[in-house]
C-alpha cells in the first residue's frame, strides 16, 4: 500500500535539477529589492556627507577673535600652544614634583608671613607632637580645670610629662 502524490516525486524528466528546490521570481524580487535600498542608502549618506562638508567649511572660514589679536612672534622665539600642554617629558615633570614636595616637608619656611604661621619639618613636627602632645578642646559649659592636669585626661604627651 504505498501511496503516491503524483509520477515525479519532486523531479524533473531531466533529473538535471529539482523543479520545485526553489522559486526563481521571489529570489529576483528580494535581490532588486535590497539593490534599491542599497542605492538610496548610498545617496542618503552621500547627501548628508556634502551638507555636513559645507557647514564645516562654513565655519572654518569665520576666523576665530583669539587669532587674530594675537601678535606674530618674534625671530626665534617658539609660540606655545594654548593650555592644556601636552607633558613633554613626564618622568622629569614627575621628578620635579618629588624634589619640590620633599624640599616642603623637610624644610623650614613660611606659610603666611603676616599671620605668622611658618611649617616646620615633619620629623620635627612629629617630635613635637609626641613630647606635647595635641591640643585638647575644652567644653563650652566647662570651666577650665584649675590645677595640673590629670594623666586620665591629659594628652598622650602631657601625660608622660606628668609621670616624669
Amino acid at each position: 500500500m504505498s501511496q503516491t502524490h503524483g509520477t515525479d516525486n519532486g523531479r524533473s524528466e531531466s533529473k538535471a535539477y529539482e523543479t520545485r528546490d526553489i522559486r526563481l521570481r521571489p529570489l529576483l524580487v528580494f535581490i532588486a529589492g535590497l539593490t534599491i535600498v542599497g542605492i538610496v542608502t548610498y545617496l542618503v549618506v552621500f547627501v548628508m556627507f556634502r551638507l555636513f562638508s559645507g557647514q564645516a567649511a562654513r565655519q572654518d572660514a569665520q576666523v576665530a577673535p583669539s587669532t587674530v589679536s594675537r601678535p606674530a612672534p618674534a625671530p626665534g622665539e617658539d609660540r606655545l600652544p594654548p593650555e592644556p600642554r601636552i607633558q613633554a617629558n613626564p618622568v622629569a615633570d614627575m621628578q620635579r614634583l618629588r624634589e619640590q614636595e620633599e624640599a616642603i616637608l623637610t624644610t623650614y619656611g613660611w606659610v603666611d608671613r603676616p599671620a605668622g604661621i611658618a611649617r616646620v619639618p615633619i620629623d620635627v613636627a612629629m617630635r613635637q607632637v609626641l613630647e606635647d602632645g595635641l591640643p585638647v578642646r575644652q567644653s563650652e559649659g566647662a570651666a577650665p580645670a584649675a590645677g595640673p592636669l590629670s594623666t586620665a585626661n591629659a594628652p598622650q604627651g602631657a601625660a608622660k610629662k606628668a609621670q616624669k
